[in-house]
């Protein structure tokens, strides 16, 4: 059943009210009382039954999962700052201060799995459309870009996916009440040792003889494991088991490797920077307003398969359509994006030779356009330092669109408040130096 927040009574003895001395000119303050919470409450009734008890009220879970994603703080650290910051609270839907955190912070994951990607499809939505016609304006082209969203794994070896493998496969056999010939539990965690600094030439030999036991140990317990298995519990370990059997057998040059067990649709994608030449991840794809000023992203979307840059821009745009957001004419991208010249009505601009009819005036506008794209890069370097994009801590093939996502609504929210201050000064400082300036009371 839907909990709804109480309503708000008459003032406690004992609590202070949060509207009665937190600064209503504040940022946070003006953005929720901008947001229409009873959007999301006729949005997602539809995911909670008519009878039982009664869930976390959606403004407070909903408040709490965008106040993490713009503070840039974790599941358990909101719940911290929150009882610290009356900001947050009204933000929230709190009428008095409270001293203890309304629920337990595991309640972020079920409520992530009770939406899925289509419940923060309409979140995202409603940042961008909370912007107005500033969208309209600005959205005649747009810029596009994809970067890469790594996900929360350790560096992949084949020594540490191997003995990854070894205790999986111990673990089973313990839940199962398998016996076992050898657990290598000791011996595993040595041999893993073994195969550090393995370029060092006196340790090289000893490194390559440690990862080649490793493999062997690897596939001896998953072969034991197997055979002991019953027909129901080959069954039940199926998904797991193909996965390790993936693991031990993949060699250096296939493609589609497994990088991660728990994680095993992490892609390895070349960036080619000396600091670092691979991320391991998923690759993401954006387009945020070209215009000049503050630019808000109108679509994002992360992708399972290491896509071509040039067909990452068909779902994005797709995404705009579904989300009841005017396509632009012009989409501006780099010389990734090469291919088709027009998608869903779109015109595709990327760099390239200027042709003979173009006048000097349209390659003077065209230079200013492919000048403007680079204005993405510094919105996907804000995405991971300040909106959690940098690595993503979510589990399973949607936490990566819903991390994703969250990151791009953040961002749109964090536009939204710095304009309301903008605006607030210039109005301020109109109405007070109007008539030292003019002569005139403004």
């Amino acid at each position: 059943m839907l909990g709804k927040l109480p309503e708000k009574g008459q003032m406690d003895l004992f609590r202070p009210m949060l509207d009665g001395f937190i600064d209503e000119r504040h940022e946070l303050v003006a953005l929720a009382n901008a947001i229409d919470w009873s959007y999301f409450e006729k949005e997602f009734r539809c995911y909670y039954s008519e009878f039982g008890a009664p869930s976390v009220p959606l403004r407070q879970i909903i408040g709490c999962l965008l106040l993490k994603q713009m503070y840039n703080l974790g599941d358990e650290t909101i719940a911290k700052a929150w009882v610290m910051n009356p900001y947050f609270q009204y933000f929230c839907g709190s009428h008095f201060f409270e001293h203890e955190f309304p629920f337990d912070p595991s309640d972020f994951v079920h409520f992530r799995k009770r939406i899925g990607e289509a419940g923060f499809e309409k979140i995202f939505a409603y940042s961008v459309t909370l912007h107005g016609e500033s969208v309209e304006k600005s959205s005649k082209f747009v810029l596009s870009d994809t970067t890469v969203q790594e996900n929360n794994t350790t560096f992949p070896t084949d020594a540490k996916l191997c003995k990854k493998v070894i205790d999986k496969c111990n673990k089973i056999a313990k839940a199962e009440g398998i016996s076992q010939r050898r657990s290598y539990t000791r011996q595993s965690k040595q041999l893993v040792r073994d195969t550090h600094n393995s370029k060092h030439p006196k340790r090289a030999k000893m490194a390559r003889r440690a990862q080649r036991r490793l493999r062997t140990i690897a596939k001896t317990q998953l072969r034991e494991l197997k055979r002991k298995m019953s027909k129901e519990q080959l069954e039940k370990y199926a998904e797991i088991l193909n996965l390790c059997e993936r693991v031990v057998n993949q060699q250096k040059g296939d493609s589609n490797k497994i990088y991660s067990l728990h994680k095993p649709f992490t892609k390895c994608i070349a960036k080619g920077k000396a600091h670092k030449q691979y991320e391991f991840g998923n690759k993401v794809g954006l387009t945020a307003t070209g215009s000049r000023g503050r630019k808000i992203i109108t679509s994002i979307r992360a992708f399972v398969d290491n896509l071509y840059d040039g067909h990452t821009i068909e779902p994005l745009l797709s995404q705009m359509v579904s989300n009841n957001i005017s396509l632009p004419k012009e989409l501006v991208y780099d010389r990734g994006g090469k291919g088709a010249k027009q998608i869903m009505g779109v015109s595709i601009l990327t760099p390239d030779k200027a042709k003979a009819k173009d006048s000097s005036y349209t390659k003077r506008q065209k230079r200013e356009k492919f000048r403007s794209r680079a204005g993405i890069e510094p919105i996907i370097g804000q995405l991971k330092s300040d909106f959690r994009m940098a690595q993503n801590y979510l589990m399973g093939e949607q936490g990566i669109q819903i991390n994703a996502l969250l990151s791009a609504t953040a961002w749109n929210l964090k536009k939204w408040m710095e304009k309301f201050k903008e605006n607030f000064l210039w109005l301020f400082f109109r109405k007070v130096f109007a008539a030292d300036f003019y002569g005139f009371a403004a």
